[in-house]
C-alpha cells in the first residue's frame, strides 16, 4: 500500500494534456509533476463590447424618463471573459450614425472580435448595419430563424470578426452564447462545439410556427435522465429568466408543443 510503482499515473510518451485544453488547477499540478515549469498557451482573443442606445445609462446613475440601465455591456463582457477572451474596450454608444461609425471603426482596428448590441435592425435609430457597410465590413449573415435573436448580424473586416447582437438583454446573452462563444473558443485553439445533452421535458414546451426557440431552463437529474423545466416567462426583455438557467432547450419550429415526458435537445450553459 505504501509503494507507488512507475507508470501508475502516467507512462512515458503518453499525452497528459491535449492541445486546446483549458489550464486550471489540475492541469497545473500535472504539469508540475512531469517537470514542466512552462508550456505554450494560446493568447487570449481581444474583444471590444459596444452597447448602443440613447436610452441607456450606466449602473449607479439615476434613471430619467424613458431610460434603462446598461446591462448588456456588463453581461457580454462577462461572457467574453468566461469564454477566455480579454475585453480591452467597453463603450456606450449613442443612437447617432457618426458616433456609431467612429466607435465601430476604432473597435475593428483594435481587436479581433467586436460585439455590438442593439442597432442591427432597420429602424430609424438603427445605425450599426449602415455604418458597417460604409466601413467595408463583409456581411456573412443577417437575421436568424431563432427566438430570441432574430436580428443577429455577423460579418468581418480584415482580421476582425463582428457580431451584431440584438438589444434586448436576453437576446444579447443567448446569441452571444450561440454564435460568439464558439468563435472565441476556436480562436483559443479549443473545441468550439457547445456541450449538449438530451433531456425529458418537465412541462409543455410550446412550439413557434416559424422560428426555433432557445428556452432558458433548469435541469434536474432523475431516474430517466435530465428533466428540463423553463425558468419562467421567456420574453426577451425578462433578464431574470437567465438566473438559474443551466441550459438552453432547443425547441424546433412547428405546430403544437413538446409534451411533458418527451425528449428534447439541450445546450448546456457555462
Amino acid at each position: 500500500a505504501n509503494v507507488r510503482g512507475p507508470g501508475e499515473d502516467m507512462r512515458a510518451g503518453e499525452v497528459v494534456i491535449a492541445t486546446g485544453a483549458s489550464v486550471g488547477p489540475a492541469e497545473i499540478a500535472v504539469l508540475a509533476s512531469v517537470g514542466r515549469p512552462e508550456v505554450r498557451c494560446a493568447r487570449r482573443p481581444s474583444v471590444a463590447v459596444l452597447t448602443t442606445g440613447d436610452e441607456l445609462v450606466e449602473p449607479g446613475t439615476a434613471l430619467g424618463p424613458g431610460q434603462i440601465r446598461n446591462s448588456n455591456g456588463y453581461a457580454i463582457a462577462a461572457q467574453a471573459r468566461a469564454a477566455g477572451a480579454e475585453v480591452v474596450m467597453r463603450r456606450l454608444v449613442p443612437d447617432d450614425h457618426d458616433a456609431t461609425r467612429a466607435a465601430l471603426a476604432e473597435a475593428m482596428d483594435a481587436v479581433e472580435v467586436v460585439c455590438v448590441s442593439g442597432g442591427v435592425s432597420v429602424g430609424e435609430h438603427d445605425h450599426v448595419k449602415p455604418a458597417l457597410t460604409e466601413l467595408g465590413a463583409e456581411e456573412i449573415f443577417w437575421r436568424v430563424r431563432l427566438k430570441p435573436g432574430k436580428p443577429t448580424w455577423f460579418g468581418r473586416r480584415g482580421n476582425a470578426l463582428v457580431f451584431g447582437l440584438p438589444g434586448n438583454p436576453v437576446s444579447a446573452m443567448v446569441t452571444f452564447h450561440l454564435f460568439a462563444h464558439p468563435a472565441l473558443r476556436a480562436l483559443l485553439g479549443a473545441d468550439p462545439a457547445q456541450p449538449a445533452a438530451e433531456a425529458m421535458a418537465g412541462e409543455p414546451f410550446p412550439r413557434d410556427p416559424e422560428r426555433d426557440q432557445a428556452v432558458r431552463c433548469s435541469l434536474e437529474a432523475g431516474p430517466g435522465g435530465w428533466r428540463a423545466t423553463s425558468t419562467g416567462t421567456q420574453n426577451s426583455h425578462i433578464l431574470t429568466s437567465m438566473l438559474g438557467a443551466q441550459a438552453l432547450a432547443l425547441v424546433t419550429a412547428g405546430e403544437g408543443e413538446i409534451a411533458p415526458g418527451e425528449r428534447l435537445a439541450v445546450m448546456l450553459l457555462p
